[in-house]
């Protein structure tokens, strides 16, 4: 199997609001966001971190892109309409060669702990070109915590 969806990482956020206290600020600008090829097979319930199985091989590499990935800018997390949103600058990588087909979001300073992963739906790729990831109007991510 390979990626086939977007999601958060469960024992991830049972760490974060549970006696392990994670305290993981998502407005912090030290999250990072690390591009993935095909290969890897995202478990939403079981992944814990960047450089954990399967989040330790089959990271892209190239010109334009180091390995861990850019820092994440301008984090936000506010609230709207009954739900949490977390959002950031759009990601550009210039004058890179790579190519992902999805992205792993996590927090270096705390364990490289993997927040969420995006898949981007089918391998994108650069040739000496800009690697852009425009988020949703709506944010990376909505935890709808209305009833």
């Amino acid at each position: 199997m390979a990626w086939s969806a977007s999601g958060l990482f469960v024992a991830t956020h049972v760490d974060q609001w549970d006696v392990t206290n994670l305290a993981i600020d998502l407005g912090a600008e030290d999250g990072k966001l690390a591009l993935w090829g095909s290969a890897v097979t995202p478990n939403f319930t079981t992944d814990t971190a960047y450089g954990v199985a399967p989040w330790n091989a089959g990271e892209s590499s190239g010109a334009g892109y180091t390995a861990g990935g850019p820092t994440l800018t301008l984090t936000t997390l506010t609230a709207a309409s009954g739900s949490m949103v977390f959002d950031a600058e759009n990601v550009q990588l210039n004058n890179s060669t790579i190519i992902a087909e999805g992205a792993l979001q996590y927090w270096p300073l705390k364990s490289n702990r993997a927040f969420l992963a995006v898949w981007f739906g089918a391998p994108k790729e650069t040739q000496d070109g800009t690697f852009l990831i425009t988020w949703h109007a709506s944010g990376i991510a909505v935890l709808d915590c209305s009833p």
